[in-house]
């Protein structure tokens, strides 16, 4: 690959040999070339990609070399950085080899337009390159200081919902509880019990994906649902079929089920503390939840009762990757129009009102809506909110104008780049002035909460199926600074309430159904959808 100069060109570069001494991790069992192990380049002059300049080891012990023809011309500067693979998708990156360069610790390089040999480098890894993670005490204690100061420097609500002093003392304690060199999850745990405990849906912990890379596949492989006290098996994240769905879980390894899930609740971030929403995010998230608050596990004992039998049955379930949980979480945005009985009844679907920079689109899909349903006469709307986490308000206030009996705002303040939706919302000539009936559920969250607000407290329409993961006030603009040790991510919220424009609402719980109804375990097992059967049954009848 080398770059042919024009003219007066200066001369490119001939040939580069990299060399790194692989000793150490070979001796910490860390790189073992008998079990596939791999180093490579990457750097400026690849786009930080491929596996195509590959180091190849030496007659010399653990010390490998790679020579590489690099494009660029003499003078110019390359960034560079070793890389390691385990797997095919377990990737190790080297860690901040070069203190001085603020862009990600990279390795630099100038080039000459001459060969040149460079010196033999060492690898630079941290405490991701090993499970279990294992961090210092020093470290713990640093990072934790940096998260607390964070959300106290932060947070524009820190103690709307847990008072000062009893937050205060939270930190205290837990801080005191970093008594020596912890483990990642075991440190995690200490955080997440206080930022659970703010009542914000958008300050929560992220996990660093190197935490991922090295642990071993142990995740719970289940999907579930919530309803009423149970929690009802809808599938596997492998396909698996040895528990039929619609099974109630009652012991998970020898521990009562209800309090494993009242426990992953309790460490839930949500607004206002609301527990529609801590539970919805339970089922949504158990495999990750479970695994940080009691570890990975090769396998799981289960006990459950089968859908139309009595007595417990106990199966055996291997674990699943985090690969695999992630390919059965993938969701996908729907924004819809159908007629269910035609010229009559119509069913809008908006799973999201998360179309930043797309706005003009979404705005265009809701004026198409509603231009069909004023020419066909529909009077009869039911509009599926189940699911929607929400998104931008510039979105959610147009189709408000749309709903809306006369001309009112959208927020109860002026809130810096939303400042005009404090304002009276425009009235389309075409609004629709006929029947509403909203779907919701526990993961109706953020902008949904202020939509479902305003709806609710100026009585547009009813609302079908269970409680709101979200009330009428929240925090946004949430940043997600790492922490400098171990690269957890604090979400934190960062600017001020968001209020939509309404009054005398409880702020501790979530928009409440006029209709309450959740799936039962038969539904499940029929594929039934009784919430918006139930809608239908409201909306059809005359």
């Amino acid at each position: 690959m080398v770059l042919l100069g024009l003219p007066g060109s200066l001369t490119a570069q001939s040939r580069i040999t990299f060399q790194i001494d692989l000793g150490p991790l070979v001796r910490e069992q860390l790189y073992s070339p008998d079990d596939g192990h791999r180093v490579f380049l990457r750097g400026s002059f690849n786009d930080w990609q491929g596996n195509e300049y590959e180091l190849a080891s030496t007659v010399e012990d653990n010390l490998y070399r790679g020579s590489f023809e690099l494009e660029g011309s003499a003078g110019d500067t390359i960034a560079y950085k070793y890389v390691i693979q385990r797997g095919p998708d377990r990737i190790f990156w080297e860690d901040n080899p070069d203190p001085c360069n603020a862009d990600h610790g990279n390795r630099r390089l100038v080039l000459t337009g001459a060969d040149q040999l460079l010196p033999v480098a060492s690898f630079h890894y941290n405490e991701y390159f090993r499970f279990p993670v294992i961090f210092s005490k020093e470290k713990l204690q640093a990072d934790f200081r940096q998260f607390r100061s964070i959300l106290e420097e932060t947070h524009p609500a820190l103690y709307d919902y847990t008072p000062k002093p009893v937050l205060d003392s939270l930190f205290d304690r837990n801080y005191a509880a970093i008594q020596g060199s912890m483990d990642f999850r075991s440190f995690l745990m200490l955080m997440t019990e206080v930022i659970s405990r703010v009542g914000c849906g958008h300050s929560s912990l992220w996990i660093p994906g190197s935490y991922w890379d090295v642990a071993p596949d142990g995740l719970f492989p289940l999907k579930l649902f919530p309803s009423g006290d149970d929690f009802f098996v809808t599938g596997s994240f492998d396909g698996g079929k040895e528990i039929p769905e619609g099974s109630v879980i009652l012991s998970i390894n020898n521990m009562d089920f209800k309090e494993v899930t009242k426990h992953l609740e309790s460490l839930s971030s949500s607004d206002g503390l609301i527990r529609s929403f801590r539970r919805a995010k339970v089922a949504q998230k158990f495999a990750q939840k479970y695994a940080m608050a009691h570890g990975l596990h090769r396998e799981f004992s289960i006990r459950y009762i089968p859908p139309g039998q009595d007595k417990p049955v106990e199966a055996v379930l291997q674990a699943v990757s985090k690969a695999q949980v992630d390919r059965g979480e993938e969701a996908h945005k729907e924004l819809s129009m159908k007629e269910i009985v035609p010229g009559k009844v119509a069913l809008l679907t908006l799973n999201s009102f998360a179309y930043y920079g797309e706005v003009p689109r979404f705005r265009s899909f809701v004026d198409s809506v509603f231009h069909v349903i004023d020419q066909k006469g529909i009077h009869r709307l039911i509009m599926d909110l189940r699911g929607n986490g929400g998104g931008d308000p510039f979105c959610s206030s147009y189709l408000w104008g749309y709903l809306q009996h006369e001309p009112a705002p959208y927020f109860q303040d002026h809130y810096g780049r939303y400042d005009t939706l404090a304002n009276e919302i425009p009235q389309p000539v075409n609004h629709y002035r006929g029947e509403l009936y909203t779907l919701i559920d526990g993961l109706g969250f953020s902008t949904t909460g202020h939509f479902c607000g305003l709806l609710k407290y100026h009585r547009v329409g009813s609302f079908v199926g269970s409680e709101t993961g979200a009330t009428y006030t929240c925090t946004g603009n949430a940043t997600y600074p790492a922490l400098d040790e171990t690269g957890i991510m604090v979400g934190t919220a960062r600017v001020m309430r968001y209020t939509a424009a309404v009054k005398d609402i409880d702020p501790r719980r979530g928009v409440m159904p006029d209709f309450p109804v959740e799936p039962t375990q038969e539904d499940l097992i029929r594929g039934r959808d009784a919430v918006l059967e139930y809608a239908l049954s409201l909306a059809a009848g005359d």
